[in-house]
């Protein structure tokens, strides 16, 4: 029998898996109460992380392993996330019902929780308001082994239970907008007129996250993944041009990174990033997701284009939870047949498993998924 791992492999790598691999979500802890029977409640106060990577939630122990496998398991998963060189929670205090302030490690304060069924989160401080703050920024040490404590055998622990594993690290645009400058619309303005202010608050985070790969790499990382929210359904925040300049030559530093250790790279960006696919392409990026049709990411397009070279991860639009029970075995076989032939496919939800579903649409996406995925629809 031909292990979730092996499948993950074989898409990745442009071969057709008997099993087209998934990785499923759910939009907050609100939709996983509402469906699963065996987890509940916020993942920060046990130190997990906000946003799991690509709807890839991800844990640095046995313990928490067993919990992240057993709802991988339910969703039928086939990666799962097991180390982390992003930045960590320094403090969390409750905010009212169904919300939290988070105190990140870099001095950014976020207030988290769930706004009408959905995760949300706003922006409260920053660390880096102007020039003179890059001076005293003090981050956390990238290389202190302590952050990487149990990356080893929580990698083997999942390969042994068939899995594929996956470890990430910050986003280069989205951490300086979510950890160190921003609010986003701050970012955009120094990257059009305050471009070499940028381009220095840009290399702080672009090394820190180049030496935290480096040493989960060394600890036998196999995937390095990364949340870069680039756009919106219309086009990227960014000039093409602009991305060129300043984002894609860390991009290509992380890939190339990657490949010297023999692992992929998987970045994730919501938003019409059609524009820069082509640069993604030729700087060797292993996996795109989400590839979301609200984002007019057109599966069929990017497949024919650039299928024999790039995975693309999703294909499922972030509405499923108001379809009717033909329109979500009409969309689901839809993305199947389009997405599977010669491999290069995972399918995925843009915007994961809603709150809004009702439980019996649920069920009939995994009992569906699960039969369409083995058995091929012509």
């Amino acid at each position: 029998m031909v292990s979730r791992f092996e499948c993950m492999l074989a898409a990745v790598l442009h071969e057709e898996p008997p099993v087209t691999p998934q990785i499923m979500s759910f939009t907050s802890e609100m939709a996983k109460s509402k469906f699963s029977s065996f987890t509940g409640g916020s993942d920060l106060k046990s130190g997990g992380e906000v946003e799991g990577f690509g709807y890839v939630k991800s844990a640095e122990n046995v313990k928490g392993l067993e919990r992240i496998l057993k709802e991988a398991e339910f969703l039928d998963n086939f990666m799962v996330g097991v180390g982390s060189g992003c930045f960590k929670f320094k403090n969390v205090t409750d905010a009212g019902p169904n919300w939290h302030v988070v105190e990140w490690e870099t001095g950014a304060v976020w207030r988290v929780g769930t706004d009408r069924s959905v995760w949300a989160r706003e922006y409260l401080t920053y660390p880096i308001t102007s020039k003179e703050d890059l001076d005293s920024l003090e981050l956390p040490d990238p290389d202190d082994p302590t952050r990487y404590e149990g990356v080893e055998k929580s990698i083997e622990y999942v390969v042994d239970r068939g899995f594929f594993p996956i470890c990430s690290i910050n986003g280069f645009f989205s951490g300086v907008w979510y950890y160190l400058r921003g609010p986003l619309d701050v970012v955009l303005m120094d990257m059009y007129k305050r471009r070499e202010f940028y381009k220095k608050v840009l290399a702080i985070l672009g090394e820190f996250n180049l030496r935290a790969e480096k040493n989960l790499l060394e600890r036998g990382a196999m995937m390095i993944g990364w949340v870069d929210d680039l756009g919106y359904k219309d086009g990227t925040f960014m000039s093409p041009d602009l991305y060129e300049e300043l984002i894609y030559p860390w991009h290509v530093k992380a890939i190339n990174l990657a490949h010297k250790y023999g692992a992929f790279a998987n970045m994730h960006s919501h938003g019409n990033v059609n524009a820069i696919v082509p640069l993604l392409v030729k700087a060797q990026l292993d996996v795109l997701n989400p590839i979301g049709p609200t984002d007019n990411m057109d599966l069929k397009n990017l497949k024919e284009r650039y299928g024999d070279r790039l995975c693309l991860q999703g294909g499922l639009s972030k509405n499923i939870g108001l379809m009717s029970p033909d329109e979500l075995r009409e969309h689901l076989v839809d993305r199947i047949r389009v997405g599977s032939p010669g491999g290069g496919f995972i399918l995925s939800s843009e915007g994961g498993i809603p709150y809004e579903m009702s439980v019996e649409r649920f069920r009939d996406l995994l009992r569906l998924s699960r039969k369409y995925r083995k058995n091929k629809p012509p």
